[in-house]
Protein backbone atom coordinates (compact mmCIF):
# COMPACT_ATOMS: atom_id res chain seq x y z
CA UNK A 1 0.00 0.00 0.00
CA UNK A 2 1.51 3.32 -0.78
CA UNK A 3 1.62 6.56 1.49
CA UNK A 4 -1.19 8.14 -0.70
CA UNK A 5 -3.40 5.46 0.09
CA UNK A 6 -2.13 5.56 3.70
CA UNK A 7 -3.02 9.12 4.05
CA UNK A 8 -6.54 9.06 3.04
CA UNK A 9 -7.74 5.84 4.89
CA UNK A 10 -6.13 7.92 7.87
CA UNK A 11 -8.33 10.92 7.30
CA UNK A 12 -11.25 8.35 6.73
CA UNK A 13 -11.09 6.67 9.39
CA UNK A 14 -10.50 10.27 11.64
CA UNK A 15 -13.94 11.05 10.09
CA UNK A 16 -15.60 7.85 11.33
CA UNK A 17 -14.36 8.28 14.51
CA UNK A 18 -15.53 12.02 14.93
CA UNK A 19 -18.96 11.45 13.14
CA UNK A 20 -19.37 8.33 15.51
CA UNK A 21 -18.48 10.86 18.57
CA UNK A 22 -21.01 13.44 17.19
CA UNK A 23 -23.76 10.54 17.03
CA UNK A 24 -22.86 9.53 20.69
CA UNK A 25 -23.25 13.18 21.84
CA UNK A 26 -25.93 14.67 19.62
CA UNK A 27 -27.59 15.77 22.03
CA UNK A 28 -24.76 17.52 23.49
CA UNK A 29 -23.76 18.71 20.21
CA UNK A 30 -27.07 20.44 19.69
CA UNK A 31 -27.02 22.24 23.31
CA UNK A 32 -24.01 24.09 22.39
CA UNK A 33 -24.95 25.13 18.81
CA UNK A 34 -28.18 26.67 20.23
CA UNK A 35 -26.27 28.67 23.11
CA UNK A 36 -23.59 29.30 20.61
CA UNK A 37 -26.78 30.93 18.13
CA UNK A 38 -28.17 32.82 21.17
CA UNK A 39 -25.19 34.65 21.79
CA UNK A 40 -24.33 35.37 18.15
CA UNK A 41 -28.26 36.77 17.83
CA UNK A 42 -27.76 38.44 21.18
CA UNK A 43 -24.67 40.58 20.07
CA UNK A 44 -26.24 41.15 16.66
CA UNK A 45 -29.20 42.39 18.30
CA UNK A 46 -27.08 44.70 20.54
CA UNK A 47 -24.61 45.94 17.63
CA UNK A 48 -28.09 47.18 15.74
CA UNK A 49 -28.95 48.87 18.66
CA UNK A 50 -26.37 50.64 18.58
CA UNK A 51 -25.74 51.93 15.05
CA UNK A 52 -29.54 52.93 15.18
CA UNK A 53 -29.09 54.50 17.93
CA UNK A 54 -25.51 56.29 16.17
CA UNK A 55 -27.98 56.95 13.33
CA UNK A 56 -29.92 59.16 15.25
CA UNK A 57 -27.82 60.74 18.09
CA UNK A 58 -27.17 64.53 18.05
CA UNK A 59 -24.12 66.24 18.29
CA UNK A 60 -23.95 69.83 19.34
CA UNK A 61 -20.81 72.02 18.83
CA UNK A 62 -19.62 75.76 19.53
CA UNK A 63 -16.95 77.73 17.59
CA UNK A 64 -16.00 81.09 16.65
CA UNK A 65 -16.26 82.38 13.21
CA UNK A 66 -15.97 85.56 10.91
CA UNK A 67 -19.31 87.02 9.74
CA UNK A 68 -19.61 85.33 6.31
CA UNK A 69 -20.66 88.81 4.78
CA UNK A 70 -16.78 90.22 5.87
CA UNK A 71 -17.93 92.81 7.01
CA UNK A 72 -15.70 92.21 10.31
CA UNK A 73 -17.84 90.68 12.74
CA UNK A 74 -17.35 87.34 14.72
CA UNK A 75 -20.35 84.89 14.96
CA UNK A 76 -20.79 82.32 17.94
CA UNK A 77 -22.19 79.33 16.64
CA UNK A 78 -23.92 76.35 17.60
CA UNK A 79 -24.07 73.73 15.37
CA UNK A 80 -25.25 69.75 15.14
CA UNK A 81 -22.78 67.84 13.19
CA UNK A 82 -24.88 64.52 14.50
CA UNK A 83 -27.27 62.29 13.10
CA UNK A 84 -30.27 63.38 14.82
CA UNK A 85 -32.37 66.42 16.07
CA UNK A 86 -30.65 67.89 19.35
CA UNK A 87 -33.79 69.25 21.88
CA UNK A 88 -33.97 72.12 24.29
CA UNK A 89 -30.53 72.95 23.92
CA UNK A 90 -29.10 75.16 26.42
CA UNK A 91 -25.59 76.88 26.54
CA UNK A 92 -23.99 78.58 29.82
CA UNK A 93 -20.25 80.79 29.16
CA UNK A 94 -18.00 80.60 31.48
CA UNK A 95 -15.72 84.03 31.37
CA UNK A 96 -14.21 86.59 32.74
CA UNK A 97 -17.08 89.54 33.14
CA UNK A 98 -14.85 92.49 32.78
CA UNK A 99 -12.78 90.58 30.13
CA UNK A 100 -15.77 90.15 28.38
CA UNK A 101 -17.13 93.95 28.79
CA UNK A 102 -14.17 95.47 28.52
CA UNK A 103 -14.23 93.76 24.58
CA UNK A 104 -17.65 94.73 23.73
CA UNK A 105 -18.94 90.82 23.83
CA UNK A 106 -22.64 90.86 22.65
CA UNK A 107 -23.61 87.28 24.46
CA UNK A 108 -23.57 86.80 28.16
CA UNK A 109 -25.50 84.65 30.36
CA UNK A 110 -28.83 85.20 30.70
CA UNK A 111 -31.29 83.90 33.68
CA UNK A 112 -34.40 84.43 31.71
CA UNK A 113 -33.14 82.90 28.51
CA UNK A 114 -34.95 79.57 28.33
CA UNK A 115 -33.57 76.31 25.98
CA UNK A 116 -33.67 76.54 22.25
CA UNK A 117 -36.84 74.13 21.24
CA UNK A 118 -34.60 72.09 18.49
CA UNK A 119 -31.61 72.20 16.20
CA UNK A 120 -31.79 70.22 12.87
CA UNK A 121 -29.76 67.42 11.98
CA UNK A 122 -26.89 69.66 10.12
CA UNK A 123 -28.59 73.02 11.03
CA UNK A 124 -26.73 75.74 13.22
CA UNK A 125 -27.68 78.69 15.55
CA UNK A 126 -25.86 81.55 15.06
CA UNK A 127 -25.32 84.88 17.21
CA UNK A 128 -23.47 87.96 16.90
CA UNK A 129 -20.78 87.82 19.16
CA UNK A 130 -18.16 90.76 18.80
CA UNK A 131 -15.99 93.16 16.56
CA UNK A 132 -12.90 91.24 15.42
CA UNK A 133 -10.87 94.15 15.67
CA UNK A 134 -12.08 94.96 19.32
CA UNK A 135 -11.92 91.45 20.91
CA UNK A 136 -8.17 91.56 19.73
CA UNK A 137 -7.49 94.43 21.74
CA UNK A 138 -6.82 97.06 18.35
CA UNK A 139 -8.31 100.50 18.03
CA UNK A 140 -10.01 99.35 21.70
CA UNK A 141 -10.52 102.51 23.96
CA UNK A 142 -10.74 99.72 26.95
CA UNK A 143 -8.23 97.43 26.44
CA UNK A 144 -5.49 96.56 24.14
CA UNK A 145 -5.29 92.23 25.36
CA UNK A 146 -6.72 89.97 23.39
CA UNK A 147 -9.93 88.33 24.83
CA UNK A 148 -9.46 85.70 26.85
CA UNK A 149 -10.41 81.91 26.44
CA UNK A 150 -13.55 81.21 27.56
CA UNK A 151 -15.71 77.62 27.92
CA UNK A 152 -19.22 77.01 26.85
CA UNK A 153 -20.80 74.39 28.59
CA UNK A 154 -24.08 72.84 26.19
CA UNK A 155 -26.74 70.87 27.65
CA UNK A 156 -29.04 69.28 25.64
CA UNK A 157 -31.85 66.28 25.07
CA UNK A 158 -32.08 63.44 22.15
CA UNK A 159 -35.64 62.69 20.98
CA UNK A 160 -35.64 59.36 23.93
CA UNK A 161 -34.97 61.88 26.24
CA UNK A 162 -31.39 61.00 27.27
CA UNK A 163 -29.40 64.18 28.89
CA UNK A 164 -26.26 65.16 27.27
CA UNK A 165 -23.32 67.65 28.77
CA UNK A 166 -20.79 68.76 26.50
CA UNK A 167 -18.15 71.19 27.49
CA UNK A 168 -15.39 73.67 24.62
CA UNK A 169 -13.20 75.89 25.10
CA UNK A 170 -13.40 78.72 22.50
CA UNK A 171 -10.11 81.45 22.16
CA UNK A 172 -10.45 83.97 19.20
CA UNK A 173 -6.73 83.67 19.32
CA UNK A 174 -6.97 80.90 16.29
CA UNK A 175 -7.74 83.54 13.98
CA UNK A 176 -4.45 85.42 14.78
CA UNK A 177 -2.10 85.96 11.85
CA UNK A 178 -4.62 84.19 9.00
CA UNK A 179 -5.62 86.82 6.19
CA UNK A 180 -8.19 87.15 3.69
CA UNK A 181 -10.62 85.85 6.65
CA UNK A 182 -13.14 88.96 5.90
CA UNK A 183 -13.31 88.38 2.20
CA UNK A 184 -17.22 88.81 0.94
CA UNK A 185 -18.34 85.03 -0.39
CA UNK A 186 -19.12 85.03 -4.12
CA UNK A 187 -22.62 84.87 -3.32
CA UNK A 188 -22.71 88.06 -1.61
CA UNK A 189 -20.78 89.91 -4.56
CA UNK A 190 -22.77 88.07 -7.00
CA UNK A 191 -26.18 89.60 -5.09
CA UNK A 192 -24.75 92.88 -4.90
CA UNK A 193 -23.82 93.07 -8.50
CA UNK A 194 -27.45 91.76 -9.74
CA UNK A 195 -28.87 94.90 -7.68
CA UNK A 196 -26.56 97.44 -9.38
CA UNK A 197 -27.38 95.73 -12.52
CA UNK A 198 -31.05 96.07 -11.73
CA UNK A 199 -30.91 99.98 -10.59
CA UNK A 200 -29.43 100.82 -14.36
CA UNK A 201 -32.34 99.02 -16.09
CA UNK A 202 -34.94 100.74 -13.70
CA UNK A 203 -32.82 104.31 -14.37
CA UNK A 204 -32.46 103.41 -18.29
CA UNK A 205 -36.54 101.84 -18.27
CA UNK A 206 -37.39 105.83 -17.05
CA UNK A 207 -35.55 107.43 -20.10
CA UNK A 208 -36.88 104.76 -22.60
CA UNK A 209 -40.20 104.84 -21.30
CA UNK A 210 -41.31 107.66 -23.10
CA UNK A 211 -39.66 107.10 -26.50
CA UNK A 212 -41.56 104.16 -26.81
CA UNK A 213 -44.79 106.11 -26.68
CA UNK A 214 -43.74 108.19 -29.94
CA UNK A 215 -45.11 106.52 -33.35
CA UNK A 216 -43.74 106.53 -36.47
CA UNK A 217 -45.65 108.83 -38.88
CA UNK A 218 -43.03 108.83 -41.96
CA UNK A 219 -43.69 108.80 -45.13
CA UNK A 220 -41.15 107.93 -48.07
CA UNK A 221 -41.80 111.24 -48.99
CA UNK A 222 -40.69 112.17 -45.52
CA UNK A 223 -36.82 113.86 -45.59
CA UNK A 224 -36.81 113.16 -41.52
CA UNK A 225 -38.63 110.45 -39.31
CA UNK A 226 -41.69 112.04 -38.30
CA UNK A 227 -42.80 111.09 -35.05
CA UNK A 228 -46.24 111.39 -33.55
CA UNK A 229 -47.61 110.80 -29.93
CA UNK A 230 -48.79 107.51 -29.08
CA UNK A 231 -51.05 108.04 -26.39
CA UNK A 232 -53.77 109.75 -28.24
CA UNK A 233 -53.83 107.39 -31.23
CA UNK A 234 -54.10 104.41 -28.24
CA UNK A 235 -56.96 106.34 -26.38
CA UNK A 236 -58.70 107.01 -29.62
CA UNK A 237 -58.41 103.38 -30.51
CA UNK A 238 -59.91 102.86 -26.42
CA UNK A 239 -63.02 105.25 -27.70
CA UNK A 240 -63.65 103.74 -30.77
CA UNK A 241 -66.76 101.41 -29.89
CA UNK A 242 -67.22 100.48 -33.35
CA UNK A 243 -64.38 98.24 -33.38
Amino acid sequence: MDIVTQILNAFADGAIWVLNILNDNAAAVTALATVAIAALTFKLAIENKKLRKAGSEPKIAAYLAPHPHGVGAVNFILANIGQGPALNVKFLLEYDEDDFTNHNVLIQNSPERSALTIIPQGEKITILFGISHILYGKNNPKSDQILKPFKVIITYEDLSGELRIATQELDILQYHGLAGLQTEPADVKIAQSLKKIEQHISKVSRLVGPITNFLNTSTIADPVTQKTPGNNVQKDDENDTSK
